[in-house]
């Protein structure tokens, strides 16, 4: 799990909610174009991964996730920092996994969370790990381990940071991890950081 650092709050959207007379809920939000450009405000700051899996997600490959959901937490419907990117819904009869797995359940350690980062351990079989009990629960109500698809890219990239570090001489690979964990030109991240950080031992 990459830790997230909120930007501040869109401009527009501050100024989209003050016009109106009382507060808005999703009713309001769903469908308009501040919807489209909050999801670009995310996206953004997450470098174009998803929240919590660290897979590829785009304005029409995923949804807007809330950390505390709607229906207990009304008056954070429309909070910037209660809004993260997630991952689309997997199709019928798969596993459902991060934002569509979480439901109304709090997460134990969120994205937006100090070490957050290291209180995961990746294996080279594709599974992350909690380092305690609020990591194993929060892989759980997230579904990070249920996914076949999940499972087989952390792999990979597992696979792939050992290739390399067998092949490629330490300064090499020191060049070459640095390069991958940058921040693209394009604004992404490339997917399953924290695994590619994991593997390459550079979590203490």
């Amino acid at each position: 799990m990459k830790q997230i650092v909120k930007n501040p709050e869109p401009t527009a959207f501050i100024e989209w909610k003050s016009k109106w007379e009382t507060p808005p809920g999703w009713a309001e939000f769903d469908g308009t174009s501040m919807k489209q450009q909050v999801k670009s405000a995310l996206l953004e700051e997450q470098g174009y991964l998803c929240c919590f899996c660290e897979s590829r997600v785009g304005v029409n490959s995923g949804h807007i996730a809330h950390l505390f959901d709607r229906c207990n937490h009304p008056d954070l419907v429309l909070s910037y920092k209660n809004l993260l990117y997630s991952c689309r819904e997997n199709p019928r009869g798969e596993p459902q996994t991060c934002g569509h797995s979480q439901g109304n359940k709090i997460l134990p350690i969120s994205p937006l969370d100090d070490g957050c980062e290291t209180s995961f351990a990746y294996s080279e079989d594709g599974y992350i790990h909690g380092k305690d009990n609020s990591a194993r629960d929060t892989i759980h109500i997230l579904n990070l381990n249920g996914s076949n698809r999940l499972r087989e890219s952390r792999r990979k990239v597992y696979e792939e940071i050992c290739d390399n570090q067998d092949t490629l001489s330490p300064d090499e690979f020191a060049r070459w991890i640095t390069s991958e964990l940058n921040r693209q030109s394009d604004g992404m991240f490339k997917e399953y950081w924290t695994t590619k950080k994991y593997a390459a031992g550079l979590y203490t």
